[in-house]
């Protein structure tokens, strides 16, 4: 795999490699294992690399060790494969409606004709994978490997028939899945369409880092100097599913911007893994809390928040613990992920899944007061007591 550079990059003396930018080490390795498999393949009357001919000669004879160092050699060479380290592999699912430059966009990349582009609406059957690999910023930096899937436009659920339409879309559903980041086409000249919501709320809803790649930038006419922010409000207020994720303007017919593309995925990759501390997370809370206090009912119920926490990652998970998980509504719960993003930096291509669990007050006081070791200053009263007789 090579790092294939597009058309509309400067070109160099060679585009299809960097010079000095394979991974260190790997050829040699490569070529110790070749041997190491020549040398099994040897018979018993030919003379080894690493014996004497006084070995040779008492090898014929079934006498010697040279047999199980070949075998040795050949495990140690295997064995370097597991030591050394890897390249991480990215996967980029790019889907949209169909029509819309998914195809063009892969090609765009990549530089080359990887996937057949047609104005007939459904001409990708199926999903695609084009693996590339990105040489590291820096000398000794790992490469980054990109798998990018092409997938097929997905229409309405009411018009896809059962036959092979149904099985490109699930498939194209499938690679949303799969991925890590999901670039969400759309077409600037035809703005946003229910279907569009639909996918975006399926993205969203599958904890997937997202980035809205508008394409058909260059057909858009008459723009000015406030086109670009007309459009960004214009797309944030139709799309709220994922009104967190990046908006890039490209051209896939031109190449306008589509090297950017590997940017914004390397921060929405960054965010996707993103780990905050709970006292950090607690502050935030608290202060979200004294802006807005919790929702209550009529029938006096107030809910109560205590603290929360940050649990897993891919997407970022905070668990938060309350009195009662269904006096928080929708609207408090939206409340609370504005308020996060806009108090903590680094959550603005990833979602961020919340899970409310409800808790007694005495419960979380027991814990906080709970006499632990002896001198850890504990002011409450566990039965029975940790130290009595």
């Amino acid at each position: 795999m090579v790092w294939v550079q597009p058309n509309y990059w400067k070109p160099c003396s060679n585009p299809l490699m960097t010079k000095k930018s394979a991974i260190s080490g790997f050829g040699t390795k490569a070529q110790k294992l070749k041997e190491a498999k020549e040398t099994l393949k040897l018979d018993k009357h030919q003379k080894l690399d690493f014996e004497s001919d006084a070995d040779a000669f008492l090898r014929k004879y079934g006498i010697g060790s040279a047999e199980e160092t070949a075998i040795e050699k050949y495990n140690e060479a295997l064995k370097a494969f597991d030591d050394m380290e890897m390249p991480e592999e990215i996967s980029i699912a790019i889907v949209g409606r169909p029509n819309v430059g998914k195809s063009s966009l892969l090609n765009t990349l990549f530089g080359t004709q990887r996937a057949i582009v047609s104005d007939i609406a459904g001409t990708t059957r199926d999903s695609i994978d084009a693996v590339m690999e990105r040489p590291g910023q820096h000398k000794d930096d790992l490469s980054t490997i990109y798998r990018f899937i092409d997938t097929a436009g997905i229409r309405r659920k009411g018009k896809v028939e059962f036959g092979p339409e149904f099985f490109m879309v699930n498939r194209a559903l499938r690679a949303i899945r799969r991925s890590d980041v999901a670039l969400l086409v759309l077409d600037a000249t035809a703005g946003v369409t229910e279907q569009d919501r639909v996918l975006a709320q399926k993205i969203s809803d599958d904890g997937r880092a997202c980035v809205l790649v508008c394409n058909k930038w260059d057909a858009v006419i008459d723009k000015d100097s406030n086109t670009y922010d007309k459009s960004v409000k214009y797309f944030r207020m139709e799309l709220p599913q994922v009104r967190w994720a990046p908006i890039l303007f490209v051209s896939a017919a031109t190449g306008q911007r589509c090297n950017k593309i590997y940017s914004i995925v390397d921060k929405a990759l960054t965010a996707h893994r993103k780990r905050i501390s709970t006292a950090i997370l607690n502050e935030v809370l608290r202060d979200a809390i004294l802006w807005q206090p919790p929702p209550s009912k009529r029938s006096g119920a107030q809910a109560k928040i205590y603290y929360c926490n940050q649990v897993s990652t891919r997407p970022p998970t905070i668990v938060v613990f309350c009195n009662d998980p269904s006096l928080i509504n929708d609207n408090y719960r939206r409340y609370l992920d504005r308020k996060f993003r806009e108090s903590l930096d680094g959550f603005e291509a990833t979602p961020i899944r919340w899970i409310f669990r409800g808790r007694r007050a005495r419960d979380i006081a027991r814990e906080r007061n709970m006499n632990g070791d002896p001198g850890a200053g504990g002011t409450g009263t566990s039965f029975p007591f940790p130290y009595a007789d």
